[in-house]
């Protein structure tokens, strides 16, 4: 979207222009299972049902979009939380004060990261799940 309208008419924000493209994304796991299961011919398949949102087949290909999505998007945030546990822990180990290291902040972050940790295995078994029903629906096709 280049140019966000605000809420009021006619004042659209204007973007400024891009210099160099954009660099290319990584694809996360949610998008990596997609695209192995389905193939390059299946991925592209797979945005063109999206586009038939009036079918049961483009429903469930959005809901299988939406599952990757969301996996991807869980991913980043364990890696997050992840990566702030590590810091903590490295710095309890190299503080020469060890009695002001706030075990509080090692704590909270490493039980946030078996929260986060927990729910991304969950969305992994969802588009698991979603994944086998978009194929099976395929095959009925």
């Amino acid at each position: 979207m280049n140019n966000p309208t605000s809420g009021l008419r006619g004042t659209a924000k204007t973007s400024a222009p891009q210099t160099s493209p954009p660099a290319p994304s990584l694809a996360g796991p949610g998008e990596a299972t997609v695209r192995t299961a389905l193939g390059d011919d299946g991925h592209i398949a797979l945005r063109r049902h999206r586009q038939a949102t009036h079918t049961a087949l483009g429903t469930l290909a959005q809901l299988l979009w939406d599952t990757a999505r969301e996996t991807d998007r869980l991913h980043t945030t364990l890696r997050r939380h992840a990566t702030i546990a590590r810091d903590h822990l490295n710095d309890a180990l190299t503080d020469p004060f060890p009695a002001h290291t706030d075990a509080t902040a090692i704590l909270y972050s490493s039980r946030a990261t078996e929260v986060h940790a927990a729910r991304y295995a969950q969305q992994m078994h969802q588009l698991d799940m979603v994944l086998d029903a978009y194929q099976t629906a395929l095959l009925a096709v």
